[in-house]
Formats: structure tokens, sequence, C-alpha cells
């Protein structure tokens, strides 16, 4: 038995042996062969006028040397994509400002517009429908400030006079939008205009004042600041409505309040500006 296992085990080596001989031999002919017709080729070139069979010998090579990519890596070359800014979808974060500007109401309270505003960071996602609608939403948080103007007709909070006095609402909102979208463009954001409503949640209010003071027995100036927090008069939800007319990174924004943000059970207390208006700065 063991004779005759050493014997087949010599066969096999002999048969490998065979095997690459034989390979080696295949592949000298096959060197021959295209020296051979290199050799021919030329031969026929030196009695042939024109150079097409020259054209021909080198378009030839050119098709068996290539090698077709998309066959070899057919997952990276048939994905269409469909993130980015003119694509299926796409989001990005963003920060604004918008100024409160006067609504010329009886009603309304007397602040400083310069120094009044909403300041917004929030996320926005967008979802293409077609090549000029998509919809969308927006979700924020947003610090909105309301400088009160200190005279003689002040009642709002409170008549005292202050040497500065500000009232802060921070919300955190959610909002839904659509888009309309003017030009052909790439894959760009390009020229769009937003229109939607919202809604926010309030969840803190602050009352800050600042005054100084000089004691009777000393020259040094004292800063008196004081903080009242969770407002009692101010509603906890608010909702309005939103446009933005944009071009790719930046955009121009206006919201408008529609719903009372003042209790109506603080009687003789005036409402806060409704309208806004600002820029946005996409972040993408």
């Amino acid at each position: 038995m063991k004779s005759i296992k050493r014997n087949r085990a010599t066969d096999y080596t002999n048969l490998n042996r065979a095997g690459t001989f034989l390979g080696k031999l295949l592949l000298k002919l096959n060197k021959l062969f295209f020296s051979a017709t290199i050799c021919v080729i030329c031969g026929s070139l030196c009695r042939v006028k024109s150079f097409q069979l020259l054209f021909f010998l080198v378009v030839a090579l050119n098709v068996t040397a290539q090698n077709v990519l998309m066959s070899e890596y057919p997952n990276e070359d048939t994905i269409i994509p469909k993130y980015g800014p003119n694509l299926k979808k796409f989001y990005f974060v963003y920060i604004g400002y918008e100024a409160f500007a006067d609504d010329f109401s009886d009603n309304s309270a007397n602040i400083r517009n310069r120094a009044s505003g909403r300041t917004s960071f929030g996320f926005k996602f967008k979802r293409r429908i077609t090549n000029f609608w998509a919809l969308g939403y927006d979700i924020n948080m947003s610090s909105s400030t309301f400088s009160i103007k200190q005279n003689s007709q002040k009642t709002f909070p409170s008549v005292a006079i202050h040497k500065k006095e500000r009232l802060m609402i921070g919300g955190l909102g959610i909002q839904i939008f659509t888009r309309f979208n003017f030009d052909r463009r790439g894959n760009t954001i390009g020229k769009y205009l937003d229109i939607g409503g919202y809604i926010n949640w309030n969840y803190t209010s602050q009352h800050f004042t600042k005054d100084f003071t000089t004691p009777a027995d000393s020259s040094n100036a004292l800063t008196i600041k004081t903080t009242e927090s969770q407002l009692n008069y101010f509603e906890n939800y608010e909702y309005g409505v939103k446009a933005s007319l944009g071009s790719n990174h930046f955009a121009i924004s206006a919201t408008y309040r529609i719903s009372d943000i003042t209790k109506s059970s603080f009687v003789g207390f005036p409402e806060m500006p409704r309208l806004s208006v600002g820029i946005n700065l996409a972040l993408y």
C-alpha cells in the first residue's frame, strides 16, 4: 500500500512539472508568433503607399489594451447621487437676524426698533419634488430682544425709568415651508422663494434693567443690574407666517406673528411688535 501511495504522489508531481513546462512553451510560441506577425506587417508597409494598415494596427492594439472600469467597479459608476443643493435631498444649518419693525399699532409696546431684534440658529431640510418645487422643514432656536424706551410716557412693564431696560424671549420652533425656484441651475441652491408657517414654544422669558447710582458717602459710581425670569404676562406659544427670498447662501427673510404674545388677562399691557425683517446665511 505504501508503494502505491508513493507512486501516485510521484505521478502528480510529474504532471505538475509537465503542465508548467507546457505553459512556458506556449508562452514562447505566442511571443514568436507575435514577432513574426510584426515582421510581416512591417514588410507589407514597405510595399503599401498609404498608412491605412498602420492605422488599423494602432486602433486594434488600443482597443485590446483598454480596461472597462464600469464592469470592474459597478457600484461606484452606476449609483445616482441623491444628496446635494439641487438634488433629491439637502440639509444644512443657518444663522439669521431680523429687526423688529414698527407695526403702527396704538397697542404696540414703545420699544427702540434699532436695538430690538431676533437672532436665530437652525437646521433646515429640503426635499425636491420637481425641478422648480420643493418641500421642507426648519427646526430652530431663537432669542427675541425688545429694548424699552425710557421716557415719561413709559407704562410697560412698569412706570419706573431705568438707564437701560429690555425684555428677552427664548424660543424653540419648527417651520413647514414650500420652495419655488426661479432659474435653471446645476447642483446649486439658485434663486428661490420660501413660504411657510411656524410655531414656537417660548421656553423662557426675562426682564433686565440697568441703573447707575452714586452713594452720598462715596464718589465711586455703582452699577445696579436686575434680572426677572419666567415672566407671567407672556404666552408660552406663538405662531405665524414666514417668507424668504434668497440666492444660494444668502436670503432676505420676513416673519409675521399672527398670535398675541401678551396674555389678554393683563389688561393695559401692550403687544410686542409682530413684524420682523432681516437676513439669513446658509452654512454649507
